[in-house]
């Protein structure tokens, strides 16, 4: 912008004065001189910036240097008097005086725009800009004072100077109002009105400068002070803890009604933005050590004393979970698990939910239970829809916990808990939830269900995960050595490399006392088979001796093998023969073993040739031997007859004569009920028309330990009672060496 014909006529005048007392080397009046410097200097400064002209030049370079001249000359001109002390004090008089026509002008300012803050600081702001504009220009035609009177008499600089007076005769007293301008500024921005947030910032930033004001003497310019690093203490005690406080007001007193009017959903969607919001507010208005206080504050009272109210409102968690609501049970998490109440509500409600689900399995599991028993069944320990749900249910729960929950240790804990309250709680005295598990483990091993070898690892490890949840897992382990001592006897395993890893999977989590049977159950299997490699070969050359089928033999060491009871069967002369060389090879070959045979656990393949075809029956060898009195018979036998040739008693001859004449392969025919064994009546022979589409099937018989799950819960509690005993004597030994 260019100087005005008025401007540069005062400017060649000023030159003219000030060349004319260089030529002379007069000595330049103080009064003269100074009411040069003021009018010509600093009012013409103070002129420029009242009339908003910032941006413009108060001086050219002829009336500057011309200013600067005068000024020197009075204070450092030779054989003349020194005036830097009167200069010094009337430059920092004027800037008082300066800064106190400011405050009034604030004043009327802040009475007239009461309701109106952005008014008021609109012009605080512009006369701060003004000010520090006035005292660079001051420090500039009065340099030469700060490089030698201040220098040497250790006043402050005039930038100190000058700062000074603002703090004391303007910042000081409008310290109150400019706050809560601030504040109600930064509050209609809140609410959504437009507010110039580059105003409240250069508002804001005036405090720690304020700082350096009332502490610091040695500025050296506007500019350094503005690089200094802020001293922050008059920012965080004037304006910051006021700021958190009505932040805080604001937001506790429009919390609970934003949450009386909007769903637990749409709060927290509101109060993510919110808090979004706080953080681009603080960061470009604020200093940044308010930031996290802030949304510290935000938390508080948007979450952490709404906790309880947002999770268990009738849309809250429990709601989402049921409806499924990834994406709000991913925000509800983000905003409430650094909040103690928050978390514990979280963490409580997904318990009820879990245990919620996890009861609906259990609830359908007991109806199967009640309509089989109105249908005249027997419900099966062997469900695989209950154990599949439960295991579905953990799959989603735990997808869910790493998706939306973080992978939260606590939520782990509420859904194994939640687990843990079902696996426990049997749904009837027959069949209890460990026979069901344990059951379902022997579809995977066994082959029943067909899985390949990545999902059949994770399935154990799934199922591994609900054994960890039973409590009576002593009890566990006797049924899972039941089912694998069939599963290997009737060699219905998908091999032994599963079998061992299943165990290690277990003897992990147990330790090795847990699975030592079990290993010897494998052991001995793997051994089997070498001394049955051993007996075929004799067994071919004792074809000549007799014995016309084929025969093998599985030897099983009684500690580790489930204990069976011996119960006695009249076999037929083969058998017998078969058998009586069977312990006479094994006694050359280990003459310290005592054999006892538990033919309960036999198998053996019938031929039956029924109407012109041929079938292959596949029986245990209580059935075989009972086939066996039928064979080239077409008389009938009473049941009596049957248990005397046999030489069982009448309960396992019901159980094998039921299975035979009374199941879904008939191959025998009885008189009266077609379903119920008459001990005293019913009559039995071979069924000549039985046909079936199966060449080759099994014929299963109920167990013949009836009384055994009664025996084998008696001895886990005896063996309890032995643990505890041992820990006890233990513990009393160490005791007694306390000193």
């Amino acid at each position: 912008m260019a100087p005005s014909a008025t401007a540069i006529e005062r400017e060649h005048k000023l030159f003219e004065y000030a060349t004319e007392k260089s030529v002379d080397t007069a000595e330049i009046p103080l009064e003269e001189g100074w009411e040069k410097l003021r009018e010509q200097g600093i009012e013409v400064i103070v002129d420029v910036l009242r009339r908003c002209a910032t941006t413009c030049q108060p001086f050219g370079n002829k009336g500057y240097v011309s200013l600067y001249t005068i000024s020197y000359r009075m204070c450092s001109s030779v054989g003349n008097r020194d005036h830097s002390k009167a200069l010094y004090d009337r430059s920092q008089q004027e800037l008082i005086s300066i800064s106190q026509s400011v405050l009034g002008e604030l004043k009327q300012i802040h009475d007239t725009s009461t309701h109106c803050a952005e008014t008021f600081l609109r012009h605080f702001a512009h006369h701060w800009a003004n000010h520090k504009i006035l005292v660079k220009w001051i420090q500039q035609l009065f340099r030469h004072l700060d490089n030698g009177y201040v220098a040497n008499t250790s006043r402050a600089t005039l930038t100190s100077v000058g700062l000074r007076a603002f703090y004391d005769h303007v910042f000081i007293p409008l310290k109150f109002e400019l706050s809560e301008a601030i504040f109600f500024a930064i509050d209609c921005h809140r609410d959504g009105k437009d507010v110039d947030l580059g105003l409240i910032r250069s508002c804001v930033d005036v405090f720690p400068i304020m700082v350096l004001a009332s502490r610091v003497s040695n500025l050296a310019s506007i500019q350094a002070a503005t690089n200094t690093q802020m001293e922050v203490s008059l920012y965080l005690h004037e304006f910051e803890s006021k700021f958190l406080r009505r932040a805080s007001d604001y937001y506790a007193q429009n919390s609970k009604q934003w949450l009386e009017l909007a769903s637990a959903s749409n709060y927290l969607y509101k109060v993510e933005t919110i808090i979004r919001q706080e953080a681009e507010l603080s960061h470009q208005i604020l200093h940044a050590s308010t930031r996290d206080k802030l949304l510290k504050v935000c938390q508080r009272e948007l979450l952490e004393r709404h906790a309880d109210a947002i999770v268990n409102q009738g849309t809250g968690m429990h709601f989402l979970l049921e409806h499924d609501h990834p994406e709000d049970l991913q925000r509800m998490y983000l905003l409430l698990h650094s909040s103690p109440n928050g978390a514990a509500a979280m963490t409580c409600n997904f318990h009820h939910f879990a245990l919620g689900r996890a009861k609906a399995i259990l609830k359908e599991r007991a109806e199967r239970v009640l309509r089989l028993k109105a249908e005249g069944k027997v419900a099966s320990a062997d469900d695989p829809v209950m154990v599949e749900q439960l295991l579905a249910l953990r799959t989603r729960l735990t997808s869910m916990i790493a998706t939306f929950f973080a992978g939260d240790s606590q939520f782990e804990r509420a859904l194994d808990s939640a687990l843990q309250d079902v696996a426990n709680n049997d749904i009837s005295k027959e069949t209890t939830n460990i026979e069901i598990f344990v059951m379902y483990t022997d579809r995977i091993l066994s082959g029943k269900i067909k899985l390949p070898d990545e999902s059949m690892e994770h399935t154990l490890n799934e199922l591994l995960h609900l054994f960890l949840l039973i409590a009576d897992k002593d009890l566990y382990a006797e049924r899972y050595r039941e089912q694998l001592a069939k599963r290997l006897l009737a060699k219905r395993y998908v091999s032994l490399h599963t079998e061992r890893a299943m165990i290690v999977k277990l003897k992990t989590q147990q330790g090795a006392p847990f699975t030592t049977k079990l290993e010897g159950m494998i052991n001995d299997f793997t051994i089997g088979e070498d001394l049955g490699r051993s007996w075929s070969s004799l067994r071919e050359t004792s074809c000549r001796s007799g014995i016309k089928f084929e025969f093998s033999v599985q030897v099983l060491t009684q500690g580790f093998w489930p204990a069976q009871k011996q119960r006695e069967l009249h076999l037929t002369s083969e058998l017998q023969e078969a058998k009586t060389q069977f312990n006479a090879w094994y006694k050359e070959r280990h003459s310290h073993r005592l054999l006892a045979w538990i033919h309960a656990l036999d198998n053996v393949v019938v031929r039956a040739m029924l109407r012109t075809r041929s079938y292959d029956l596949l029986v245990s060898t209580f059935q075989a031997i009972a086939l066996l009195l039928f064979h080239n018979s077409h008389v009938s036998l009473a049941f009596r007859d049957v248990c005397e040739r046999m030489r069982i008693d009448s309960a396992t001859g019901r159980r094998v004569l039921h299975s035979l004449a009374c199941g879904k392969h008939r191959v025998l025919l009885k008189t009266g009920h077609r379903k119920v064994i008459d001990p005293a009546l019913d009559q039995f022979k071979p069924n000549k028309l039985f046909t079936s589409k199966l060449k080759r099937f099994s014929i299963t018989m109920p167990v013949l330990d009836a009384e055994r799950r009664r025996d084998l819960e008696s001895d886990v509690q005896h063996q309890r009672n032995f643990s505890i005993d041992a820990t006890c004597v233990l513990l009393s030994s160490y005791c007694s060496q306390l000193p």
